[in-house]
């Protein structure tokens, strides 16, 4: 038999071979699979490939004997296939090694799977085949109800199976993606709205696993109420549709540049350029061609530094239209883009004449052939403007964001040499220019800040506030810079950004056209795509955040979560504020006018640090004003605006200022500064947080000491160490396998349950096929000689389940307390749901490992003997006090939880068995072995009759030999039937009311567990 994936083995009669045709037999020593050595032999001399197949490799399965030849070529067919490409975001969807282990038919007789050591689950497998066959192809999964039971388990109701056909057939992967990894948290009908979305359209990830992102929407929305959850998801598609839709336009707006960069090309193009006309000037006013020494000591007077800087600005303005051109093309195409555009075009091509257009294009030998100012390409494109060729545009379009970086410095280099040359020029007005381009809405003229050139005059905010009611363009002049922050803004925007960065200077402001996301941002998990944006939130609640119950949109979850990380706490933890003044925050300043404003947090650094352009936000600032050493101030004016920052430190007496200083770091205003020292002067010292030195405490009584706890003291260590080792025993780690299984396919309460057919089809996740061959292939719930894949520490940390916890140093044990803290109810339903997928005779074996119970019975008997009440620990009931702290304690932690929940589970299964549910009478009728079998029967007879739950005797009264074959007898020591007595207990049944019942009315069994061979057949394939 050969191990496959998804805790599949093959039967007897069956034979696996790999895509290179060696047939697979087994397992080697190593623990890996491995190649017949007659098919290595045979197949030498053909392709020499000898190495045995690696885990999770795809194979084919068919008849024992059989030809594989056709299915070879078949299954490297799929291999080779890729998604359909009629259907939307087909680029993303799944390959043919994924779907191989969801069992497509290949040809009759034989199904594709994959060697054991696939992680995920058979629904990501199903998703991949689902998106690589297509519509056309899904026949050959086998029957379409067992397909659905495969992507969405208990919640698989027919309007669910309709609205996941239409997506299917819509090439809707997204949906079909997120409703099946939102199964495990969604009702049906919740499901329905997920599979109905497609616009806006999100692309596919099917190469993402949904199993992983299942395990991170429990992680995530578990906490929160179920109807939150939906609405939660609802509004994770429109945020991740928008995110793609720009980074779809970010793609556009890259696109209109160069794919290859000149910008060191252009940029000695440019300053070779603004050196000939400087050269150009000096030939001028000289009347000859100066000398060396002549250029050298020529100096510009106010009037040249005019001209000089006045071609910089066109320059910036031109670039800036360049860049506006650059966006409209990608946002709106060619024709209409030129259009929108048309009217800054024009005014940006009257900014340059006819001769300087010429000389700054006209061709240098040596260096880069492109035009040497932006303006040159302005000119060209408002000449063309009737009738612009997409060629033509794109040509003169590719350089904008360069010509912008080159000119931005430029501006910032020529201001800083002029100084105060350019008073008159910065006098200028800008009316014509403001007439036909305007302002950008994305920045507020009136509110625009930055000390203009010369300053005395205020700022252009400033202005435009004292004379309210005149137009702001009548207020502005080229010194407010102003169309610097434009040429910075639009060139943002075709970064993809809103606006730049701007801070004010104390000559030019310092612009960022390409700012970073700050510190909270850079935690917010990314909308690229919806895995990405579920993993992300899944490690913020990893790393302590907390859904938040109230959470109505994606984004207010997931701020939510980072405002609970250390990380951001480090940015929003409140400042210790003495008393003295925190009364004081918000009062005016005795003989000023200017209010007093106390720094709370480090985002009010942040904040003021940006307008004063000081290094208040440092974290040398932050962390004394954490602990308390100082005290960080801002006065602002009338108008709310910052004019200088104050930093306070306490001594045992009283208060000292520190530092004083107004924006940029400039000296403030002497008497302001004089009023703050009184101020600081008057304010009464911190109140002591500690008592003085001299003043000894009063003696207090000591607590009485706790009696040490024995127990504890000698038993924890020999206990904890062989409990670690029952917990990674490999019976253990299968069971920890199987009871995630029953875990992760648990159920929500779906509004209308499958139907009769719908669960015949839910057999545990094997290669689906077509009927004909699907009972080929067994599962280990039905196949006793099979064994699950045990559950590694890598497979339990990708799985993580929401709402627990992990035992330190035992990975993959979260499930236990997961399964611990539900109620009984819940227990039934998880059972109910579960059974498929986890087969009811891998659970009952799973429920059978004990580890403490092991431990305890290992533990050195003198130990035993002095604390009699350890056998409580396997108890489920409350402990005494001595034994608490040790049931608690390391390994025995979880290996007790593993104890309460292997009890409570068969406990579950007792009730629905009392229940008659039908999920366990068809798992019964199907998959049970005598282990299972004998001990619900035992427990079905020990209980009274119920009406409605007609069962059938299948021994005479008082007789202790059980029909069928093999022939078995009640009363057989080392027989099923007595070693199921224990089982059955725990069941819930009486061993004694056993007796008395089968004395009385025989050995009972369900009718609704005997099919058409009735007990004899049930019996003999329990037994087989």
């Amino acid at each position: 038999m050969v191990r496959l994936a998804f805790g599949v083995v093959t039967g007897r009669d069956q034979d696996v071979w790999d895509a290179r045709g060696h047939l697979v037999t087994g397992e080697s020593p190593e623990g890996g699979p491995k190649i017949d050595a007659e098919s290595r032999t045979r197949n030498r001399a053909g392709s020499g490939a000898e190495a045995d197949p690696v885990a999770g490799a795809p194979v084919a399965v068919g008849p024992a004997g059989a030809d594989p030849a056709p299915a070879l070529a078949a299954l490297t067919r799929l291999l080779a296939t890729g998604p359909p490409a009629a259907h939307p975001g087909a680029e993303e969807g799944g390959d043919g090694v994924t779907a191989a282990g969801a069992g497509v038919e290949l040809c009759p007789g034989f199904v594709s799977a994959r060697l054991d050591g696939v992680r995920g689950d058979r629904r990501d497998a199903v998703l991949a085949a689902v998106s690589v066959l297509g519509p056309d192809g899904l026949h050959r999964l086998g029957e379409r109800a067992g397909v659905l039971v495969a992507l969405f388990g208990a919640e698989a109701t027919k309007p669910v199976a309709a609205a996941a056909n239409r997506a299917i057939a819509e090439g809707r992967w997204a949906a079909l993606q997120l409703a099946s990894a939102a199964s495990g948290v969604l009702g049906a009908e919740q499901l329905e709205r997920l599979l109905h979305l497609g616009a806006p359209a999100v692309a596919s990830t099917l190469r993402a696993a949904a199993s992983t992102m299942a395990g991170h929407l429990e992680r995530v929305l578990e906490p929160l109420p179920p109807r939150r959850r939906l609405d939660l998801l609802l509004d994770l598609w429109d945020q991740v549709a928008a995110q793609q839709e720009r980074a779809r336009r970010k793609e556009r707006l890259r696109a209109t540049q160069g794919k290859q960069s000149r910008l060191e090309e252009l940029t000695t193009r440019y300053r070779a350029h603004d050196d000939e006309l400087l050269i150009h000037q000096i030939r001028t006013e000289l009347g000859h061609e100066p000398s060396l020494v002549e250029a050298a000591r020529w100096r510009p007077g106010s009037w040249q530094w005019t001209v000089f800087m006045g071609r910089t600005m066109a320059d910036a303005m031109a670039a800036t239209v360049l860049l506006r051109t650059a966006v409209a093309v990608a946002d709106h195409g060619v024709q209409e883009g030129i259009a929108r555009c048309a009217t800054q075009l024009t005014a940006a091509a009257r900014l340059m004449g006819s001769w300087e257009a010429g000389r700054a294009a006209r061709r240098v030998p040596g260096l880069a052939g492109l035009p040497a100012r932006p303006g040159c390409y302005v000119r060209d494109l408002a000449a063309r403007l009737k009738a612009p060729s997409e060629p033509y545009v794109m040509q003169r379009l590719a350089r904008a964001a360069e010509y912008a970086r080159i000119v931005m410095e430029a501006v910032t280099e020529r201001l800083d040499e002029a100084g105060e040359q350019l008073h008159g020029w910065s006098m200028s007005a800008l009316r014509e220019w403001r007439a036909a381009v305007g302002y950008d809405a994305r920045r507020d003229p009136a509110g625009w800040d930055q000390t203009p050139l010369g300053g005395g005059r205020g700022s252009l905010a400033t202005r435009s506030a004292a004379r309210a009611g005149v137009p702001v363009e009548e207020e502005e002049r080229v010194g407010d810079l102003l169309w610097y922050a434009e040429l910075a803004d639009a060139l943002a925007q075709l970064n993809g950004h809103d606006r730049a960065d701007i801070r004010y200077g104390p000559t030019f402001p310092y612009a960022d056209p390409d700012p970073d996301p700050d510190d909270g941002e850079q935690l917010v998990p990314p909308l690229d795509s919806i895995p990405s944006a579920l993993a992300g939130a899944a490690q913020l609640v990893a790393f302590g955040g907390r859904p938040a119950r109230k959470s109505r949109t994606w984004r207010e979850l997931t701020a939510g979560l980072v405002a609970e990380l250390e990380v951001a706490q480090a940015l929003t933890a409140a400042f210790r504020l003495p008393e003295p003044l925190a009364e004081r925050d918000g009062t005016i300043l005795p003989g000023t006018r200017v209010r007093l404003e106390c720094a709370r947090d480090a985002r009010m650094l942040a904040r003021w640090s940006s307008y004063m352009g000081n290094c208040i936000a440092s974290p040398w600032y932050v962390e004394a004003a954490e602990q308390g050493r100082c005290a960080l101030l801002a006065l602002r004016d009338d108008s709310g605006r910052i004019v200088a920052n104050v930093e306070l430190q306490h001594r045992a007496r009283g208060w000292r200022l520190a530092e004083i200083r107004a924006r940029f770091n400039a000296d403030p205003d002497r008497e302001l500064e004089t009023r703050v020292a009184s101020w600081v002067a008057a304010l009464p010292a911190p109140a002591a947080t500690e008592p003085p030195a001299r003043e000894r405490p009063e003696a207090t009584r000591p607590a009485p000491r706790r009696p040490a706890n024995r127990a504890f003291q000698e038993v924890s260590g020999p206990l904890t160490e062989l409990a670690r080792r029952a917990m990674e025993a490999p019976d253990t780690l299968a069971a920890l396998h199987t009871l995630r299984s029953l875990y992760d396919a648990r159920g929500g309460g779906a509004a209308d349950a499958p139907d009769e057919e719908t669960i015949t089809a839910t057999g545990p996740a094997g290669p689906a096929s077509p009927a004909a061959t699907t009972p080929r292939i067994r599962p280990p719930a039905a196949t006793p000689r099979g064994r699950p894949g045990l559950l590694t520490a890598d497979t339990a940390r990708s799985h993580p389940l929401p709402g627990s916890q992990t035992h330190a140093g035992h990975p993959g044990t979260e499930v236990l307390t997961a399964l611990r803290r539900l109620s009984a109810d819940r227990m039934e339903s998880v059972c109910r749901a579960g059974l498929p997928a986890a087969g009811l005779v891998a659970l009952w074996q799973a429920t059978g490992v004990r580890p403490l119970e092991r431990a305890l019975a290992a533990l050195d008997p003198g130990l035993r003997a002095r604390h009699d009440q350890l056998g409580l620990l396997a108890a489920d009931e409350p402990l005494p006090g001595s034994l608490r702290g040790l049931a608690r304690h390391g390994a025995i932690a979880p290996a007790r939880s593993m104890e309460l929940v292997a009890r409570r589970i068969r406990a579950a299964l007792g009730r629905l068995a009392r229940a008659s549910d039908p999920m366990l009478a068809h798992q019964v009728a199907r998959h049970a072995d005598t282990a299972v079998l004998c001990s619900l029967v035992v427990a079905i007879t020990s209980w009274p009759p119920e009406p409605g739950f007609p069962s059938v005797a299948v021994s005479e009264p008082g007789e202790t030999a059980v029909p069928g074959f093999p022939r078995t007898s009640l009363e057989d020591p080392d027989g099923p039937w007595q070693r199921a007595l224990t089982g059955a207990a725990e069941l819930g049944a009486g061993v004694e009311a056993f007796r008395e019942r089968v004395a009385a009315d025989g050995l009972r069994v369900p009718a609704a567990w005997l099919g058409n061979g009735g007990w004899p057949a049930l019996w003999q394939r329990a037994a087989r």
